[in-house]
């Protein structure tokens, strides 16, 4: 049995989006002592390397987000919004979230969708291209697109500033967060989790939550749990300033390989799927670091999809100013990950971020702090998100959980 001497009541590993929004929401509940660590500081790995938009995407957008999802998501758009409103600065951008297809077919499959989906959010309407030119400030001409759709209340945020603020606001609630202090292993006490170990030293605590993403696996190896998780490198490129408005909506088209695009300061940052890659198509360096390097990515963005990002944005600058990349963590079913540890006792998971990990992030902090300080959530079921959906060792590979994720129709 666990000694009553801790010397916190929650100890949280990883200080990304996910951790330090759960460690906001336990101050918040009263939960007690907590402390977040993190092998470098806050927004240093993935999350740093968000894109930052966030929107209402289970709305038609990615149809293996549900209602559940929904209300995670509005609970983020609304949550960024105060916290904005408080003083932080997170550079949030009301200007909505814009869906665009190039083409009849990639209209019909995917942006069409999202303007008959029965959940769409008030004020959802279509675009003529002419409309689509003016939103973006002639960014995309009327000539690149065949229409669009957009929901009015998506919003954009810096995301590294955003974790950060947060972990400001967790600081100011008299919650502990220690940089640069890496998780080495996990305490146990009659084969529960008991605490941290690091090289400092150990840190004993009543509940551990490993919210570290990509390097989570290293620490429940001894306990004969594997994550269910594909870590996938995403890059992301920052253009030089063109002139682009700050008034652009974020803007997303399914038809070009999963493009997004949206400004920043007076440029664009972008990104589609020729930029990414699973990890086991790349060296065993992925995870040594907080923020991979892998420039091959870089390079093959630009040249199979420089050429088709010029013909959208025909006037503007879109070249390769500078580039971040992170590793999201995709799950077979898509959904998250959230809940106590299978058979084992004192110990929790966050994660699973699907690259929608900003957008949810505040609601599953808020979801994860009642399940952890509570026993469970009244205001969101966290059932859907339990890890003990997939059987124990259904997934032993990186592509078991490839093959299992669901395509979008």
């Amino acid at each position: 049995m666990m000694s009553d001497f801790v010397d916190a009541d929650v100890v949280i590993v990883g200080a990304g989006v996910l951790g330090t929004s759960l460690a906001y929401h336990l101050l918040q509940r009263r939960a007690g002592s907590v402390v977040v660590l993190d092998e470098g500081a806050p927004a240093s790995a993935t999350s740093g390397a968000g894109a930052g938009f966030v929107g209402l995407w289970g709305a038609g957008y990615a149809d293996f987000f549900t209602g559940d999802d929904l209300t995670l998501e509005q609970y983020g758009i609304d949550f960024y919004r105060r916290l904005s409103a408080d003083g932080a600065d997170i550079d949030c951008k009301t200007n909505g979230n814009l869906f665009l297809g190039t083409n009849y077919t990639g209209w019909s499959k995917w942006v069409e969708p999202v303007l008959r989906h029965p959940l769409a959010p008030e004020g959802t309407r279509d675009l003529e291209p002419r409309e689509v030119a003016a939103l973006t400030g002639d960014v995309i001409p009327a000539t690149s697109v065949c229409g669009g759709v957009l929901h009015p209340g998506g919003i954009q945020i810096s995301a590294g500033r955003a974790t950060r603020a947060l972990a400001a606001r967790v600081r100011d609630m008299g919650g502990e967060i220690r940089e640069r202090t890496k998780a080495t292993g996990l305490l146990t006490t009659d084969g529960a989790v008991t605490g941290v170990r690091t090289a400092g030293g150990p840190i004993r605590a009543r509940s551990v939550v490993l919210a570290c993403g990509a390097w989570s696996a290293e620490l429940l190896r001894p306990f004969g749990y594997r994550p269910p998780l594909l870590r996938i490198v995403a890059t992301r490129v920052i253009s030089p300033p063109s002139g682009v408005p700050d008034t652009m909506p974020t803007v997303m088209v399914p038809d070009l390989f999963g493009l997004w695009l949206r400004s920043h300061r007076g440029g664009l940052t972008w990104g589609n799927g020729d930029g990414y890659s699973p990890s086991y198509d790349l060296d065993d360096t992925v995870g040594a670091t907080s923020q991979p390097r892998f420039p091959e990515l870089v390079e093959r963005l630009s040249t199979k999809f420089g050429p088709e990002l010029r013909k959208l944005v025909p006037v503007h600058d879109t070249s390769i100013g500078w580039w971040i990349q992170g590793i999201p963590c995709m799950t077979p079913d898509r959904r998250f990950l959230a809940g106590p540890v299978p058979d084992v006792g004192g110990l929790y998971f966050l994660g699973g971020d699907n690259e929608a990990g900003v957008t949810h992030g505040p609601g599953l902090g808020a979801m994860m702090a009642d399940i952890v300080h509570g026993g469970g959530s009244n205001w969101v079921d966290p059932s859907p998100y339990r890890l003990d959906r997939f059987e124990s060792g259904a997934f032993t590979t990186e592509r078991e959980v490839a093959a299992a994720m669901p395509e979008r129709r």
